[in-house]
């Protein structure tokens, strides 16, 4: 999805907040409005014509013309035939099209890989924003393409590249994929030691299916914080000041609504016509895409702060509450947890019936180098009943990388639910694990008003 977004752009930038004819409600995150949300027209589209706003979007490849150089992600490329709008919704297609002529380079720094374009005729969808922001709320009312592409929110600007959200229908070699909410921060500053790198991520999941059914996935992008938001319910928020040098989000920037192949995910060279439904493609598919600024202009402040459910979810007093053969290590002044050989750590917690959750944990896997030794450890929630997508009463995330790095999940408990257990495990692999910042928080969600189509 990387695109050079300091080329010279022709286009003005749009920093202005004006109310579009049409009467949008305000956000899902904020349905009483406390904030003063306004419509951003320049950078908004609901998709009730029968075209996207011309006024808002280039198609990419639209009469030959490539705006931001970005021509899809290798093998896949961007075909304009791919975009159309009917019944009230934005259609985006993945599709196999042997019968496109692929374009001899990408553009983007992406077109050179152990396949040819020919052995993989994969094509996809692109709008780009053709006006600017600078600071405000992204809201997407989506359903995912059900098969190995993106669907994706995102924007790009002067030194910074933000991905709102990246969704992946269907990975068959990684349970978790389908239902990852992607968000991060892409460093495309001039001289920069990370330049070209994702220098800040947030990786939530779902218990649900991206591809499955509706959802409206939200950012705020504040002057001092980034805020997440899933059906209304914030999953994350970043105050500026705790990123660091990982902020780029200096610069007005543009939105963009894609799919791409991502070559992590699955290699291109698997990728197969019945994948994609052949040429008659499988679907992304939007409700609307709408920017919110606040109408004074001011910042919202700095991220809520919540409270933890969980005691001694940061290890301070040791054990307590905590169940397994684990020990203690220091951390930043503190205390986390650390597995050595392998083993499941595991604690007893109460909870509500019919209750949604997010649960929060940062964890090293000290052992991957990060080149031919993974080690994969495990952190999620067990009990019978829990709502959850193709789950069998547990669900969890995997860590792997050789660093601090925080992940998150959401469940729901059942009927008759009233407590859970949450474990940390690093079988069968073994590799040393830790684990720190243990948090629970009670989710509440909106109920969306869907335009009538």
């Amino acid at each position: 999805m990387k695109v050079l977004s300091y080329l010279p752009l022709l286009f003005f930038v749009f920093l202005s907040v004006s109310v579009r004819a049409y009467d949008a409600p305000p956000p899902l995150s904020d349905p009483e409005n406390s904030a003063g949300w306004v419509i951003n027209e320049a950078v908004s589209d609901e998709f009730n014509g029968d075209s996207f706003d011309r006024n808002v979007w280039f198609n990419q490849g639209e009469n030959g013309q490539w705006n931001g150089q970005w021509k899809g992600r290798a093998p896949s490329q961007y075909d304009p035939a791919n975009v159309r709008v009917k019944d009230g919704f934005l259609y985006m297609t993945a599709r196999w099209d042997t019968q496109f002529k692929f374009a001899s380079g990408n553009g983007g720094g992406n077109s050179v890989g152990a396949w040819q374009y020919g052995d993989v005729p994969l094509t996809a969808a692109a709008l780009l924003g053709k006006n600017f922001f600078h600071y405000g709320y992204m809201e997407m009312r989506s359903k995912a393409a059900p098969g190995p592409i993106s669907s994706s929110y995102w924007t790009t600007g002067k030194g910074g590249e933000t991905d709102a959200f990246e969704s992946y229908g269907w990975n068959p070699n990684n349970r978790w994929s389908a239902k990852r909410f992607h968000t991060s921060f892409h460093d495309w500053r001039k001289g920069s030691k990370s330049y070209g790198k994702r220098i800040w991520e947030n990786d939530h999941i779902f218990d649900f299916n991206v591809a499955d059914d509706f959802h409206t996935y939200g950012f705020e992008w504040d002057k001092n914080y980034v805020a997440i938001y899933i059906d209304g319910a914030m999953i994350q928020c970043k105050n500026r000041s705790d990123l660091g040098d990982a902020w780029v989000a200096n610069n007005p920037q543009r939105p963009w609504i894609d799919m791409e192949s991502f070559d992590w995910e699955v290699n291109p060279n698997k990728l197969k016509a019945e994948h994609f439904n052949g040429e008659q493609g499988i679907d992304f598919i939007v409700d609307y895409a709408r920017v919110y600024q606040r109408k004074d202009g001011k910042s919202g402040g700095k991220c809520p702060v919540r409270s933890n459910l969980l005691e001694n979810g940061d290890f301070e007093q040791g054990l307590k509450y905590w169940s397994g053969p684990a020990s203690l290590i220091d951390r930043d002044g503190g205390k986390a947890v650390v597995l050595k050989k392998p083993a499941t750590l595991t604690r007893t917690v109460a909870v509500k019936p019919n209750t949604s959750y997010l649960l929060l944990a940062s964890a090293n896997s000290v052992d991957t180098n990060m080149r031919d030794k993974w080690f994969n450890s495990y952190f999620g929630v067990r009990a019978r009943g829990l709502k959850v997508s193709g789950g069998d009463g547990k669900f969890d995330v995997r860590y792997f990388y050789n660093r601090w790095h925080e992940k998150s999940l959401q469940f729901t408990t059942a009927r008759h639910t009233t407590e859970i257990e949450l474990y940390l495990s690093n079988q069968p692999q073994g590799g040393e694990v830790q684990l720190d910042d243990v948090q629970l928080y009670e989710l509440t969600f909106s109920t969306p008003n869907v335009n009538s189509h």
